[in-house]
């Protein structure tokens, strides 16, 4: 640990000359405000430099019960982590002037509440993880402005993001409030016999860059036979639809918000800043949207529930069929753990909705044959149709209209078809290209929904994914997958691993600050559909 006399003075040594002398601040900084760690100093000015700013807990001043409880530390931290970016967008977005360098970087959060690597809160201090751009003047050392940035624009950073006097009180309390209610809400789900919970006023559609909900849009609501009252930890009991386990259908005229619902209830794995319209649609934390992806492979994936009659049930194709592709997709989604299938018809191939006119013999069995018989394995399924007999068979109708739902009156009908939970498949790594030029293992994020291994892209448009950090990290994950995956291990605890070590604090590997936590299941997602993805099954 060095004082901050020191970094002045190694500055000042280094000045006017080659940008290499920069590698002098490697090293941990006491300075008057804050401390200042070094991790990696970038080889020149077109690189990145990682740094760390550490503020004490007693100098940051954030109440205890800020951060007393692991639901509360994921909110104070993903709070201060939006303040961080913000405030680097004003003061540390383009070079200082006259030099090449000076910006500050932390990924952008969106509209869900994380678990980010950018931001450690502990009893004992506030962390935040950035990126900073050394400035030089023609290739050469520039001390003052190297000054200016790590005490001018780092300091003015700190003072605004990472000191409780920079915030107001209700402003921070009503963040960590809100994930802590949606938090309790979802603890109260399995409890209650619920698998979602939409709460009366939320605002369901989405502006088109999500990032906030549709100006003039309709509150959701409910009919008052519906609804269900959740007293919360913070404020006024909530009311809104509870939607009970088992298999549940919406129906409903065109434009009426079905699939809106369906999408929030999707995003309901998460919890949501305020004024996101969704901070209490609250869903099970393991539900997977199924939709057609035709064409995508699959490798010895158990569908014997939806072909009975058929003698091999288990799915070995580079190229899967529309509707198999979406079967696949429930096995897989099952075999991770999902206690909730969402399917809405708009995506789907009409024989996984309901049985074809005259096909009485097709072996192949839709999921509203078999959605009451999931129900009592522990797997709800809700789906978004118009189709009258597959309404029949659910175990209750739902009808939406302008956002509003309601109960409709349907004559049920009998289904004796029985559900079986697939067979645990174990990933081999072994017959998968890693390597992409001169990289042995390359992965990277492509997208809010696509990892590339290799030189390979997978797309993934079902995930949970909705932050481009949780993409960061899942591609991350499948570099610790790769080791992972020899045939010992089950795809379920081969991604828990592999989420756990990426989102695990080490700063001397890199750290994790361009991460967030991703679900593995949607780490199962990415892998399972990589072509050349190898699975075993154990008898």
């Amino acid at each position: 640990m060095a004082s901050e006399e020191i970094l002045h003075k190694t500055l000042r040594n280094a000045d006017g000359k080659p940008f290499a002398k920069y590698k002098g601040i490697t090293n941990f900084f006491t300075t008057e405000a804050f401390e200042l760690l070094v991790d990696e100093v970038q080889n020149d000015r077109a690189g990145h430099s990682r740094m760390r700013v550490r503020v004490p807990m007693w100098r940051a001043g954030f109440p205890e019960d800020t951060w007393s409880t692991p639901v509360r530390k994921v909110a104070l931290a993903d709070l201060i982590a939006r303040r961080f970016w913000e405030s680097a967008r004003t003061y540390a977005r383009s070079p200082i002037p006259k030099t090449d360098g000076g910006i500050v970087y932390i990924p952008r959060p969106g509209q869900e509440i994380l678990e980010r690597g950018s931001i450690t809160v502990t009893e004992h201090y506030v962390e935040a993880s950035f990126t900073a751009d050394l400035p030089s003047s023609g290739g050469k050392v520039n001390a003052l402005a190297a000054e200016e940035l790590i005490f001018g624009r780092i300091g003015r950073i700190v003072a605004e993001s990472l000191m409780y006097r920079a915030y107001k009180p209700a402003k921070l309390y009503n963040h960590i409030h809100t994930a802590d209610n949606a938090e309790f809400i979802r603890s109260m789900l399995p409890e209650m016999g619920l698998v979602a919970f939409v709460a009366a006023g939320s605002v369901l559609p989405r502006r088109d860059d999500d990032l906030a909900p549709m100006t003039d849009a309709v509150p959701f609501d409910c009919d008052g036979c519906m609804k269900v009252t959740m007293a919360v930890p913070h404020g006024d009991p909530i009311v809104g639809l509870g939607i009970k386990s088992g298999f549940t259908v919406i129906a409903g005229c065109s434009r009426a918000g079905k699939s809106v619902l369906l999408d929030a209830i999707m995003a309901g794995v998460h919890n949501h800043i305020p004024g996101d319209g969704r901070e209490y649609v609250v869903t099970v934390s393991d539900a997977a949207y199924i939709m057609s992806e035709a064409g995508r492979p699959a490798d010895a994936v158990d569908v014997s529930s939806f072909l009975p009659g058929e003698e091999n049930t288990k799915v070995e194709s580079p190229s899967v069929p529309s509707p198999m592709s979406e079967l696949v997709a429930v096995s897989e989604a099952v075999e991770m753990g999902s206690r909730l299938i969402l399917i809405d018809e708009e995506y789907s191939n009409p024989c996984i909705i309901r049985r074809g006119f005259l096909a009485e013999d097709d072996e192949l069995v839709p999921i509203s044959e078999l959605g009451r018989s999931m129900g009592k394995e522990g797997v709800s399924v809700i789906m978004v149709t118009g189709d009258r007999s597959a309404a029949e068979l659910a175990d209750r109708v739902f009808r939406m209209d302008g956002y509003n739902v309601s109960v409709a009156s349907v004559e049920t009908k009998p289904s004796d078809r029985v559900y079986t939970r697939p067979n645990a498949r174990y990933p081999v790594s072994k017959n998968i290209v890693f390597e992409k030029g001169r990289k042995e293992v390359s992965t990277s994020a492509q997208g809010v929904r696509t990892v590339e291994i290799g030189e390979y892209k997978v797309n993934v448009p079902v995930s949970g994914l909705f932050d481009t950090a949780q993409t960061r990290a899942v591609a991350d994950a499948i570099v610790v997958a790769k080791d992972l995956m020899d045939g010992s291990r089950s795809m379920s605890e081969v991604c828990r691993m592999a989420v756990d070590a990426v989102m695990a604090y080490d700063p001397e590997n890199g750290g994790s600050m361009h991460r967030a936590r991703p679900r593995p299941m949607d780490l199962a997602a990415v892998l399972n559909r990589h072509p050349q993805m190898l699975c075993i099954q154990k008898r």
